[in-house]
């Protein structure tokens, strides 16, 4: 028997939570009564290769483009007219995986369109974001090569305008692109399709932005656990590590003061958020469905209102599912420690950088004080930090990192960054919308995807990740950039070796005791003079060292001992505290910033 509509996920989503849009819009479809499956063939190819295997590439630096690199033999139908540059040449490492998993991608191919067939759909969706355009272009077009009545619609954030506008000029082969947010008009394009099957529908769909999220129903996950128990032992039994919930859209901070690197949300900044009671109920449908109690909320920015609508409710449970959140970096301790008690296990606060000016180049919003706060304070608290180390930003000076790499030994017991890396100026951000005013003389697409599209394609519309035309002090100097690079990657071989660093206060027999395990310890354990302690908790918040009612003997002692930092004229504890003060916030926890 035939049904309506087959979703396809290609290969490189990742394969650890279930591709969220898509289970959106398979929940969306069957609300108005259309049969649908979803394929996952993400999944199909990392059983094929290797769980391992397949997250190196989906995980692999955006640079290289290596996940498209995989299918580029298989996207376009063989035409002499049609001619391609050589694509850039791959790192080893990179070439040597390439090498390995290049076979396997015909059979995949085979396999996946085999199982489309079967399902004999009348409508074909393939999502694509991220290192998925090739792989969505082969399956499309082998497809419709075997079912040439079959529309087949491509969407997803690489089909957003002018993006899917210049995949249309070279994939005749898919019908449609849908550019937007495709909640209700994916469906009536769908059930008007059925209805009308000689329609003649527009090519490109410009989808309105949804305002309302209540409007967007609660993501179906069952497609994703059947293709799961479909391919049996050959993926790790722990998957799905979470499940994806979407919460609210939109950046309320990007709406007031968009970030200048950040290319998310397109045209659809505008920030929109469930009813905290909403989200509440969301969230336990899918936990007592999917016995699941794992959740990687996907919003780029937690509504300030789930501070009071939600996360007291969360954290009133006995065991509140746990939770992972994008936030703004800004957040106060008492803040911190009602997302610890509501479960929240791991944040990405976007921190970016610890200096001051570069954060302000960025229109982030905040300093570098509080971040470095932040990251104390999770560690306090037992939340998880996910975050980078950016440069190259236009205006950026060499003193605002040579400082920094100075300070890192002391903040080894604090959470590293997952890497220290160029910026790539992305689509729909300040930098690609305006570079002329940011002083970047001209933008262009990044090399890798040069060879991967024909040469008549439109490469400035279809690419996402550009590199612009301009260079920095700390650019031209490669000493201070390999100096931050050392600081950085040290202090990750700290958290990676073993027991991470310690710089905490613990109780001893009722009283106050500092243990120190990071490299740079002056003394690995010493009782904290009463002197200190009011110090330490004075400076949980910055200040400069003369607006202090303080002992200056006693600053000094605590900066030569590294539990206080002196950065960009002020100072601050980055001494950690016991898990178990969460209850009793700091006295600086409700008092005015410095």
């Amino acid at each position: 028997m035939s049904i309506d509509l087959c979703l396809v996920v290609p290969p490189f989503a990742q394969v650890e939570t279930p591709t969220l849009g898509v289970a959106i819009l398979a929940a969306a479809c069957r609300a108005r009564g259309l049969r649908v499956t979803v394929v996952h063939a993400n999944l199909m190819l990392a059983a094929r290769v290797g769980h391992g295997c397949y997250g190196e590439i989906a995980t692999s630096n955006v640079a290289s483009l290596l996940g498209e690199r995989l299918f580029l033999p298989h996207a376009y139908r063989a035409d002499p007219a049609v001619a391609f540059d050589a694509p850039t040449a791959l790192p080893p490492r990179l070439r040597s995986t390439h090498d390995a998993v290049a076979p396997a991608i015909a059979p995949l191919l085979d396999d996946v369109c085999t199982r489309i067939r079967s399902l004999a759909p009348r409508i074909v969706g393939i999502t694509s974001s991220f290192q998925q355009t090739l792989a969505a272009s082969a399956i499309a077009q082998r497809i419709k090569d075997e079912a040439p009545d079959t529309r087949i619609v491509l969407g997803g954030p690489n089909a957003a305008s002018p993006m899917g506008e210049a995949l249309a000029d070279i994939f005749p082969w898919i019908d449609h692109f849908f550019s937007g947010e495709a909640d209700i008009a994916f469906p009536d394009f769908c059930a008007h399709l059925l209805a009308d099957p000689g329609a003649d529908l527009p090519r490109i769909v410009h989808c309105p932005p949804l305002t309302d999220m209540r409007c967007s129903p609660a993501p179906d996950f069952s497609d994703y656990f059947a293709d799961l128990d479909r391919l049996g032992d050959a993926l790790p039994a722990s998957l799905p590590e979470a499940l994806p919930v979407e919460l609210s859209r939109g950046c309320w901070w990007g709406a007031k003061n968009h970030c200048t690197f950040c290319g998310l949300n397109g045209a659809t900044m505008m920030f929109r958020e469930m009813p905290g009671a909403t989200a509440l109920a969301e969230l336990d449908g899918l936990e007592a469905k999917w016995s699941i109690g794992r959740f990687a909320v996907a919003d780029n920015i937690m509504p300030l209102r789930y501070l009071t609508d939600l996360l007291p409710a969360l954290a009133a449970r006995g065991e509140p599912p746990t939770l992972f959140y994008e936030v703004k970096a800004n957040l106060k301790y008492d803040q911190l420690a009602l997302m610890a008690r509501a479960a929240i296990e791991k944040i990405q606060p976007g921190i970016e950088s610890l200096s001051s000016p570069v954060l302000k180049l960025m229109r982030k919003g905040v300093s570098a004080h509080q971040n470095i706060a932040l990251l104390r304070d999770c560690r306090s608290l037992g939340i998880g930090v996910v975050w980078n180390y950016l440069y190259g930003f236009p205006g950026e000076q060499v003193e605002h990192y040579a400082p920094v790499a100075a300070l890192i030994p002391a903040l080894e017991h604090l959470e590293p960054p997952n890497d220290f890396s160029p910026l790539i100026v992305d689509r729909f951000s300040p930098y690609h919308n305006t570079p002329e005013a940011f002083g970047i003389a001209g933008i262009a697409p990044i090399a890798a995807y040069r060879g991967l599209f024909p040469r008549h394609a439109r490469l400035d519309a279809i690419a996402y990740h550009f590199r612009g035309n301009y260079t920095t002090a700390l650019i031209d100097d490669a000493d201070t950039r390999l100096a931050m690079g050392r600081a950085i990657g040290l202090w990750r071989l700290q958290w990676a070796i073993g027991a991470s660093p310690q710089l905490r206060i613990v109780d001893a027999d009722g009283a106050p005791v500092v243990i120190d395990t990071r490299r740079i310890a002056t003394q690995a354990q010493i009782s904290l003079p009463p002197e200190w302690n009011r110090a330490l908790r004075l400076l949980e918040r910055p200040h400069a060292a003369d607006d202090l009612d303080v002992d200056p003997a006693v600053i000094a002692e605590l900066i030569a001992r590294h539990y206080i930092l002196a950065h960009e004229g002020l100072l601050l504890s980055i001494v950690t505290r016991q898990a178990q003060d969460i209850t009793e916030p700091p006295a600086y926890a409700n008092a005015p910033a410095a």
